[in-house]
């Protein structure tokens, strides 16, 4: 399993244009060795340096948005997802994952990448 397959248990919905409140509140988003080795090869392949944490915000939110959205860890793609990880601002997808899915998803997680 990589990555990319365990991601696409996780349903897609469209954020609140312009907010990053998710993004302001949590800090670095936990990460495998994996995640962190695809942010950091992202960077790299952009001229950057993975950042250290900065209070409450995430090191790589810039005034766009998140700068590493394609290679965002499972807990940023998992936000606003499921009733464990409700949006605050209460943006959801058209269907919220169950809380057997989302420890479905956990299992596979915690079985493949740490």
């Amino acid at each position: 399993m990589e990555l990319d397959d365990l991601y696409q248990l996780i349903p897609d919905f469209m954020c609140t244009p312009g907010c990053h409140e998710c993004c302001r509140s949590f800090g670095v988003p936990s990460q495998t060795k994996a995640e962190a080795e695809r942010i950091k090869q992202f960077l790299l392949e952009r001229g950057r340096k993975p950042q250290p944490a900065q209070g409450t915000t995430c090191p790589y939110l810039t005034e766009e948005g998140c700068s590493i959205y394609p290679v965002r860890p499972l807990i940023c793609r998992l936000y606003g997802t499921s009733v464990n990880y409700l949006c605050k601002e209460g943006v959801k997808p058209l269907r919220l994952l169950h809380e057997d899915e989302e420890a479905e998803i956990f299992h596979l997680y915690q079985r493949h990448f740490f």
